[in-house]
């Protein structure tokens, strides 16, 4: 099919007259790059002193309910993604005094943990130590009292998840959920003694002591077809903990018979839990909510994918106060455009689910529920603009029957930054009596630690009590991709995060409810990023270019170009193209967020352009588009890629044809080696970084949930087809270079291999880096891994055309 250019896509690549240097600015540095410098910091929550930082180095902490004691995470060891190793210290914040959290007084052992937390009333504190539980009713109990006796290192795991929930599934390290009093506590157990293992060397260290032979490790990993872990959620009563009384949850009775997930938990009142399960399908979620004493799981709201794909891993919905109805996400069809994720209102005696928004643009998350004004606070993605990200406020009454949901007011939308922003000692105080303290990571860079509360705005003088502090605005500059936290008890208060295009910035927001007024007034900013402000003015960046482009199936791709900062589009000149490729399902590349990485580096500093693009699969744009790809993935979101490639090399008189390249990560690894073994000549150059090359070696929930069973009942021929080794001859007369660390938890590199065995028996050419020891992430090995990618297309580009380097023509142009 033809891929027709948006009306608009000559006006949007249009230049502006030169006026000056080519080049304005210094040229990125990979070792900038590698090392963070355009990184932006986080969001400074901290109240610790300067001094406490040097001296105990936390990396995570928070404060116990009666903010007595922090609780500071110290010399943390990773596991996996989410996951880690940390002693932990308790900081008496009226003496000073620190105490190591040990599970015996008596025992000099400072033990690492799993997790360690407070409880929400008091100091209590629940750890997680070698996968059991326990709980000390005090910060200064000498005696923690073991809730769980169960654990087997790597099999059986208390409290904390296993590698496929924590992967996969609850996305963190941690599963257990305390009752708002405290006094009950839901976890979980996670079985993986059916589950297969999955082994890999350890080679050590290169200097020093070396292992003889390399060691053995094993990692419980389920692939698609195996058995996956079993899991179990009790519920236990802390009142006296020297007798600790234990129940078991029981799933709903659609579920009970078959295999199954929970996807989310959360306590609605002091005796009633909600869980939400999911099938192992995963084409069925169940909303439930679970009842003491007996702990049956009762549904209140189901919903299916009835035959157009996979269910989302639904959150824990938001409750009424009285627990009678609550707000969730759900799918809801706009005629012929399918169906997008809204707000519902589920009313559970009723058994009524009622729209509260409806349209072609999709809700992300739920963050509040303003049950006294009758408002729900979601982000959301905005129709025909999938790169944005914005927060919404809208009504949480149920419309009338027979009429239309309310639309929601955007509260970020055109957001400038450009009025001054006053705040009184008096309102910034009650910002700090309500906001939530949860954890926080904290930064490295100790001047940004100061020993004042998170919530105090910063001053340079003193001020009597009554004087407003004026803050100084940022400079009018829009920001489109939104996050927001909502002070827990109270409505009034919301921080608000710029994530990009411009350097992200943050700020604590009054929440203004009366509609005829602006809805957000700023009270202070909590980290502007002023210094990566002023660094990334001095630096010559690309050109970015963001447009739709019209695919097979009637879709739009959202693409997005990063040109070298001396392309001019009325010249001759010619540059490589290289498309940066991810591609798996319900996922992103064209975003508005800030991101200055090596794709920057390719376009700013060595003149290619970079081409992303967003086809079938990805999200923001319903689900229509995402399910394109379910039961067949390596298929239509491959076509995608060479479409909208070979339209940009055809149409764009800047990109020279002869020099086009791809490189991808992980599922984008996989995309490329695909995308470079189609039958046209449209990719030369490619490059797979830790790439799937097989989905049956991948885990079993990700995989089933996009692919199902691969047996002969289900879609045995969709992991067939699928199967990167059979295309291993077409890459005979490609230049690729595949990279892969050998202690890689996610996709393993027996992935790597079974393609390398293929390319071998097939007669293909192809280069090889191999990294010891490393994961999926490749962190200890950045700068070796960036250099290597780029002498590689350096080489490829070389190779396909040599260059004759004329001035002015820098690194990757050419005038032939």
């Amino acid at each position: 099919m033809k891929i027709r250019p948006p009306a608009h896509l000559d006006s949007v690549l249009l230049t502006p007259p030169d006026e000056g240097p080519r080049v304005k600015g210094q040229r990125i540095r990979l070792q900038d790059i590698i090392d963070g410098e355009y990184a932006p910091k986080k969001l400074n929550g901290s109240w610790i002193g300067r001094k406490l930082w040097k001296t105990l180095a936390p990396v995570k902490f928070s404060i116990s309910a009666d903010r007595r004691y922090l609780l500071l995470a110290q010399n943390v060891k990773k596991l996996f993604r989410h996951s880690f190793l940390a002693q932990y210290t308790v900081y008496d914040i009226s003496t000073s005094e620190t105490i190591p959290l040990t599970i015996n007084s008596q025992i000099d052992d400072w033990p690492y943990l799993l997790h360690a937390e407070f409880t929400p009333k008091g100091q209590a504190i629940v750890l997680v130590y070698e996968y059991d539980i326990y709980y000390r009713p005090s910060a200064r109990a000498a005696q923690a009292y073991r809730l769980t006796k169960n654990a087997i290192p790597g099999i059986v795991y208390n409290g904390v998840p296993d590698w496929l929930y924590e992967e996969e599934i609850l996305h963190t390290n941690k599963a257990i959920w305390l009752s708002t009093d405290g006094h009950l506590m839901l976890y979980t157990t996670f079985n993986d003694t059916l589950v297969q293992e999955q082994q890999f060397a350890w080679y050590g260290t290169a200097t020093g002591d070396i292992n003889l032979y390399p060691q053995i490790r094993s990692l419980r990993y389920p692939k698609p077809g195996t058995s996956n872990p079993t899991v179990t959620l009790n519920v236990a009563d802390l009142t006296d903990p020297k007798s600790i009384r234990m129940n078991k949850l029981t799933p709903p009775p659609i579920l009970l018979s078959q295999e199954h997930y929970f996807t989310s938990a959360s306590w609605v009142s002091p005796s009633e839990v909600s869980v939400v399960w999911m099938n192992r399908p995963q084409n069925l979620s169940v909303v439930t909510l679970c009842k003491s004493p007996m702990w049956y799981c009762q549904e209140t709201h189901r919903i299916s994918g009835d035959g157009r794909g996979w269910v989302d891993e639904m959150s824990v919905p938001f409750f009424s106060l009285n627990g009678s109805s609550y707000i969730a996400i759900s799918p809801l069809r706009d005629g012929a455009a399918g169906h997008f994720r809204h707000l519902v209102h589920v009313h559970i005696g009723k058994k009524r689910i009622i729209p509260l928004t409806h349209g072609r643009f999709e809700v992300n998350k739920i963050l509040h529920w303003d049950q006294a004004n009758n408002f729900v606070y979601y982000l959301g993605i905005p129709e025909h603009s999938p790169a944005q990200q914005h927060l919404y406020r809208a009504s949480s009454l149920p419309p009338k029957q027979g009429t239309s949901p309310r639309p929601p007011r955007c509260l970020t939308c055109s957001h400038q930054h450009s009025s001054h922003a006053h705040v009184t000692i008096k309102a910034s105080n009650r910002v700090q009596q309500q906001w939530n303290d949860d954890w926080e990571d904290i930064e490295e860079e100790e001047e940004e630690y100061v020993e004042v509360p998170m919530t105090t705005p910063p001053t340079k003088r003193k001020r009597k009590p009554s004087e407003p502090e004026v803050v100084a605005p940022l400079p009018p500059m829009p920001c489109q991709y939104f996050t927001a936290v909502f002070a827990p008890s109270n409505s009034e208060y919301a921080l608000i995060e710029c994530l990009g295009p411009i350097v992200p910035f943050s700020a604590i927001y009054r929440i203004v409810p009366d509609a005829s007024k602006s809805p957000t007034q700023v009270l202070y900013y909590l980290q502007n990023n002023t210094a990566l402000a002023e660094r990334i003015n001095k630096v010559a960046l690309p050109q970015v270019k963001s447009f739709p482009v019209m695919i097979s199936g009637g879709y739009h791709a959202q693409v997005r170009l990063f040109l070298p900062p001396g392309l001019r589009e009325d010249e001759i000149t010619r540059y490589p193209m290289i498309v940066h490729v991810y591609s798996g399902p319900g996922t992103q590349l064209v975003t508005d967020k800030w991101r200055v990485d090596w794709n920057t580096y390719l376009a700013g500093t060595k003149d290619y352009i970079v081409t992303q693009i967003d086809g079938r699969g990805s999200s923001g744009q319903g689900y229509q588009l995402l399910h394109e790809v379910y039961r067949r993935l390596g298929t239509v979101e491959v076509s995608d890629q060479l479409e909208v490639a070979e339209y940009l090399r055809d149409s764009l008189h800047f990109v020279d044809k002869r020099r086009v390249g791809i490189w991808g990560w992980s599922y984008g690894g996989y995309t490329a080696a695909l995308a470079m073994a189609s039958p046209t000549s449209l990719f030369q150059c490619g490059i797979s970084v830790a790439p799937v090359t097989n989905w049956k070696l991948y885990d079993s929930t990700y995989t089933e949930r996009y692919m199902g069973m691969p047996n002969v009942t289900d879609n045995y021929k969709g992991y067939e087809d699928s199967d990167l080794s059979k295309h291993a001859e077409k890459l005979r007369d490609k230049q690729f270079l595949m990279v892969h660390g050998t202690a890689d938890d996610n996709v393993h590199f027996q992935q790597s291999m079974v393609f390398s065995k293929a390319l071998s028996a097939k007669g293909a050419l192809f280069k090889q880096l191999i990294y010891p020891d490393e994961g999926h992430n490749l962190a200890g090995v950045k700068k070796h891994l960036y250099r290597s990618m780029t002498l590689f297309l350096e080489d490829c580009f070389r190779k396909l055309v040599p260059l004759d380097v004329k001035p002015g023509l820098g690194n990757g142009g050419s005038s032939d």
